[in-house]
């Protein structure tokens, strides 16, 4: 068996072996191929080559209540194509891990609960009108659609079915090395009861965020996201609106990408809640999220 300790206390002392692997390294990579998502809850208006295709593990973390502990996780599998160098195409499945004890107050009330839920399914495609590498400005059009079986705030059953269309912007600076992304749309639900109150909701939402090559391969950025929802179709029907904000960190290789976000409540309010800044009755104080993506 190889002592793995003694083999990098080997390396060290031998600079000109160490110097080499670390160029080989860096030499096997690049610094940032097509669809690669540089943050974890904004979009950009890349698609991926044709014929090339990707596959996407997300795992997202919402935590942080009023009162009590809550952990919310989502994990989101998805498979994505490119049909032509314009258009491509996902399918996803997501699943939730539902933590939650003691959030039982007036304005964020839940069921204790400690167990895995089935989350639903989704498809998405996307139109590239303009390169953001080719352009003055990237312009895509997407649209995304599903079923969710259980909702992703208490794991209660509902029959949702939801269609997103969205608009998505990029600007690149600096020969590549700053990153401007932003997309704004809405959301259409049905059948959210009996996990909530009404059966059909719309939602605004969008999100920003810019970040920064320092380094080859390694990007390091901030963003921020936003979401409002209005029940019943209705926009004199308020429910809720929140703005999360945090930084982000991307790492590329050849074949493969990785991005971490951190983001928190920048600001919220719901009705019926506490007008200090905050809201709790469908959100977290954060909300976290790792995406791992190989390409081929």
């Amino acid at each position: 068996m190889v002592d793995s300790g003694s083999t990098f206390a080997a390396l060290i002392g031998r600079p000109r072996v160490l110097l080499f692997c670390l160029l080989a390294a860096s030499l096997g990579t690049v610094s940032l191929t097509a669809e690669e998502q540089l943050f974890g809850f904004v979009r950009g208006a890349e698609t991926l080559p044709a014929g090339r295709s990707e596959i996407y593990q997300f795992v997202t973390v919402r935590t942080g209540k009023s009162q009590g502990t809550y952990a919310g996780t989502d994990f989101e599998t998805e498979f994505e194509h490119g049909f032509t160098d314009r258009f491509q195409g996902s399918v996803a499945i997501e699943n939730r891990y539902i933590y939650n004890r003691g959030v039982d107050g007036d304005r964020d009330a839940l069921d204790d609960m400690n167990r895995y839920r089935f989350g639903g399914v989704r498809a998405s495609s996307k139109y590239m009108l303009l390169s953001p590498f080719k352009d003055s400005l990237g312009l895509a059009l997407r649209v995304e659609g599903g079923y969710a079986q259980h909702d992703e705030v208490g794991g209660l059953p509902e029959k949702e079915f939801f269609v997103a269309p969205e608009v998505d912007f990029q600007k690149n600076f600096r020969d590549d090395t700053i990153i401007t992304e932003m997309w704004m749309g809405t959301e259409w639900a049905w059948g959210k009861q009996p996990a909530e109150q009404y059966p059909r909701e719309i939602a605004f939402q969008g999100g920003l965020g810019a970040s920064y090559r320092f380094v080859r391969n390694w990007f390091i950025g901030v963003e921020s996201h936003i979401r409002a929802e209005y029940p019943l179709f209705r926009l004199d029907n308020f429910e809720h609106y929140v703005i999360y904000a945090g930084p982000s960190i991307h790492y590329s290789a050849q074949r493969w990408w990785a991005t971490l976000t951190c983001t928190r409540q920048a600001w919220g309010e719901g009705i019926d809640e506490p007008l200090d800044g905050r809201t709790f009755a469908e959100e977290t104080k954060w909300k976290i999220r790792l995406k791992l993506g190989v390409n081929f």
